[in-house]
């Protein structure tokens, strides 16, 4: 714009010396001499009208600059005006707060969306000091505006005195000698923007069920404790929590209610913890908790000795009372270990240490336990192969009728054959299987087989006899339980009362709704169902009233002591009385001696097994008993006969 003045100077300069001069020249020429011969002598001078005309020109061809660059000028002005408008316009429509404060701090311009983002209109604006928008506890002193631009995230505060977070962008207008003149900011509204990064963080470093660290943010803390726990020469603490049959809460009540459940035992946990401890949530119904500045190992051993008395007492989750225990293992550095992994690892092996030694419990990591653990990672992947190769096989133990001494039923036991180490106890993989979830395949399994199996002695020609089958809670749960039984009895095309499924109380107690039903399913079509371990787990036996079963198994714990133990007389006595007036069968299990054989009989106990009638056997061994039998039945006959 200083430009253009000038030059509009330059050119009016010219004009005005052009005209003086031209006045000038003329005076001159007319010096001494009247008008008329003023006018004569110029004329009779030859150049005279040619300057004349030539400074006309000249002016003439100025003016005619002038105007034009005068025009230009104007209409690249309104140019500029309309631009200005637009402009002005945009900002007034931006969501972006826009303020114009001078070089006193004095608020000259702000857009609509900068007074609303603040509460204000925009004429409560104009004019005040533009540190209004901060929080009073902020403030600075008036300084001279910044000659840099600058940006950065702070705090603003709104007229009801609330704050929130922005982003500010500001930069300065300075004049020719380079004072400030004005200073522009920009204002963004960040909460939005700030809460999806916590979401992100969240997500990242916290467990999104129930809030706590995860496993990144846990390890990450460990680390850091470790570190000092070096530098001071301090005890840590690294402690596994784990949920005991978590599965079956989640199976038989819903997923629902499962994830309440651990939702509540973390509650429970953050109650436990000191300020300055951390409790992590692994996934499924696993915990891992962080315990910096130990003094003294019993100092973590009353820490356990709490979570096992706190997660022991009843969760009330959607009207439903649950019940659970939790199995604890314990790292300590530097003894059992001097980085996250070892002591984490470490941990967790004491859990499962725990869990083997009857779970609501806790151990203490040891070289022990590290043996225990690789034998049993070795023995899980061997009893996974096991399952594809076919090394599990049935072999079936007899039971036999007390009053007529034959065999009327056969209980179908899973068995390991290793190529290595020959037959592998049940107590030892059955366990596993459990834990690991096999044992739904193994005793799909051994249902198949046992049903085919009594289908082949029949189509021999043997007597009909019932193959008696155990459930564990694992295969009761499964939605299609009974469908996939109905569906071996059809394959095979065994009559259902030559089958008999035994359910432990505790499946029973533990299930009470889901097993009435599933057992009223069972019995519609026509299969039996015993009560097996009867007497070991829980007193109350209203229960019997209810289900629809056939028949009770007399645990061997009672049964071992007949005769010797007159409490196990009178408790084995009393549970075939009942059974018979329940309209009950009763089998006795683990009679091993002749005495309690005896007395079995004599309170006229239906049924019985044991190593005294005979031990499992393989199914070709079993078929010896069945030709035995016929033949002391043929040598009976014969000897009536004759």
């Amino acid at each position: 714009m200083n430009k253009i003045k000038n030059r509009h100077l330059i050119y009016l300069s010219l004009v005005l010396f052009l005209t003086f001069f031209l006045i000038i020249f003329n005076l001159i020429l007319s010096f001494g001499r009247t008008p008329s011969a003023f006018f004569n002598h110029s004329i009779s001078f030859r150049y005279t009208e040619f300057i004349i005309n030539a400074n006309y020109l000249l002016l003439l061809s100025l003016l005619l600059i002038l105007y034009r660059r005068w025009k230009s000028e104007m209409i690249k002005g309104k140019s500029n005006e309309k631009t200005l408008l637009s402009l002005q316009k945009v900002v007034e429509t931006m969501q972006i707060g826009v303020t114009i404060a001078d070089q006193n701090g004095k608020i000259l311009y702000t857009n609509p969306a900068e007074a609303e983002m603040h509460g204000y209109r925009v004429e409560e604006l104009i004019g005040k000091d533009v540190r209004i928008f901060a929080p009073p506890e902020i403030w600075k002193p008036k300084i001279q505006p910044r000659s840099k631009r600058f940006r950065r995230e702070t705090t603003n505060v709104k007229k009801d005195g609330s704050t929130f977070p922005v982003q500010l962008m500001s930069d300065v207008v300075t004049t020719p000698d380079g004072n400030v003149f004005a200073t522009i900011t920009t204002c963004e509204d960040i909460t939005e923007r700030r809460k999806n990064e916590e979401t992100i963080k969240r997500l990242a470093f916290c467990d999104a069920l129930t809030g706590l660290p995860n496993r990144a943010l846990f390890n990450d803390r460990l680390r850091q404790e470790l570190a000092k726990a070096r530098r001071h020469k301090k005890l840590l603490a690294v402690m596994f929590v784990d949920l005991d049959r978590f599965k079956d809460v989640n199976d038989t009540l819903g997923h629902n209610t499962g994830d309440l459940l651990i939702k509540t035992v973390s509650e429970r946990l953050k109650g436990i913890i000191r300020e300055g401890d951390t409790v992590c949530r692994l996934g499924g119904d696993e915990f891992v908790m962080l315990f910096p500045d130990i003094t003294t190992v019993e100092d973590i051993t009353t820490v356990a000795k709490k979570i096992l008395e706190k997660l022991s007492d009843v969760f009330v989750l959607n009207d439903t009372e649950v019940y659970v225990t939790v199995s604890i293992g314990i790292s300590m550095f530097p003894e059992n270990g001097d980085d996250v992994e070892v002591l984490v690892k470490n941990a967790d092996a004491a859990m499962y240490y725990a869990k083997e030694r009857g779970r609501n419990n806790y151990q203490f990591y040891s070289l022990t336990i590290n043996d225990n653990a690789m034998e049993k990672i070795r023995m899980l992947h061997s009893l996974r192969r096991a399952v594809k190769q076919n090394e599990i096989i049935v072999h079936y133990q007899p039971q036999v009728n007390l009053r007529s001494g034959k065999i009327v039923g056969a209980e179908a036991l899973a068995r390991w054959l290793h190529p290595d180490y020959g037959l592998v106890s049940p107590k030892v993989f059955i366990p596993l299987a459990e834990e690991s979830g096999l044992i739904s395949s193994i005793g799909e399994f051994v249902l198949f087989t046992a049903c085919a199996q009594n289908k082949a002695w029949q189509e021999a020609g043997f007597s009909p006899i019932r193959v008696a089958v155990n459930i564990s809670t694992y295969q009761v749960i499964q939605k299609d339980f009974v469908e996939m039984i109905r569906k071996i009895l059809e394959e095979i095309r065994l009559e259902p009362k030559y089958l008999e499924l035994e359910f432990t109380e505790t499946i029973i107690m533990n299930n009470s709704e889901h097993i009435s039903s599933t057992l009223k399913e069972l019995k519609s079509l026509g299969i039996q169902c015993s009560i097996d371990d009867f007497g070991t787990g829980y007193s109350s036996l209203s229960y019997l009233k209810y289900l629809p079963i056939d028949r009770i198994k007399l645990d061997q714990t009672f049964v071992g002591s007949l005769r010797r133990d007159t409490g196990d007389d009178a408790i084995s006595k009393a549970v075939i009385t009942m059974a018979h007036d329940l309209n009950l069968k009763v089998t006795a299990e683990g009679v091993e001696t002749v005495q309690q054989l005896d007395f079995l009989h004599s309170h006229d106990c239906d049924e019985a097994q044991g190593f005294l009638f005979n031990r499992p056997l393989p199914a070709k061994d079993f078929v010896r008993l069945f030709t035995e039998e016929e033949h002391r039945v043929l040598e009976k006959d014969a000897a009536i006969f004759h």
